[in-house]
């Protein structure tokens, strides 16, 4: 992962990513996960990705949010691609998702193009060039051209419940 300056918010989305991952890969349970979030965990893991300790209250938000809503959120997901599978999607790139669609639902303090650019912002960590948002763009448009279509899907969004202006096409 490329190493970027983030804020505390934009910390804990990265580490909410990375966490959501790692449940994912290794089958760990919120509630485990929750108990390590620590002061000196965010230290360490701050530290290590070169970042400002996160805000435990909006990690611990979107983590519970999406475990708690994720076969909503998943279904969202599902009900937009075309002629994939969720499974096909790469794990990093599903928690991605997960994490940003659970804000763009249920985070309504927060506004919509904050919440686009930060995750577009974590996917370049996760991601370059032509690998930059794979899973949901087609691959033969610019890596420039993706971001605008991303963010104009999504700003779409506002305060309708469900993805359904977020095509997938692979």
């Amino acid at each position: 992962m490329k190493s970027n300056i983030y804020n505390k918010k934009s910390s804990a989305r990265l580490f909410a990513v990375q966490i959501l991952f790692e449940m994912e890969i290794n089958g760990k349970k919120i509630n485990n996960i929750l108990e390590r979030l620590t002061d000196d965990y965010l230290i360490e893991i701050s530290r290590l990705n070169k970042t400002e300790k996160a805000d435990k209250n909006h990690l611990s938000r979107i983590l519970k949010g999406v475990t708690k809503n994720q076969k909503a959120i998943d279904s969202d997901i599902k009900d937009n691609l075309i002629g994939w599978s969720l499974s096909r999607i790469d794990s990093v790139s599903r928690a991605i998702l997960r994490s940003a669609l659970y804000e763009l639902k249920e985070c309504n303090d927060i506004p919509v193009k904050v919440i686009i650019n930060e995750y577009i912002e974590i996917s370049k960590s996760f991601f370059e060039g032509e690998e930059l948002l794979s899973p949901v763009i087609n691959t033969e448009i610019s890596v420039g051209e993706t971001l605008i279509a991303f963010s104009i899907a999504l700003s779409k969004l506002g305060s309708v419940p469900i993805i359904s202006n977020l095509c997938f096409i692979f």
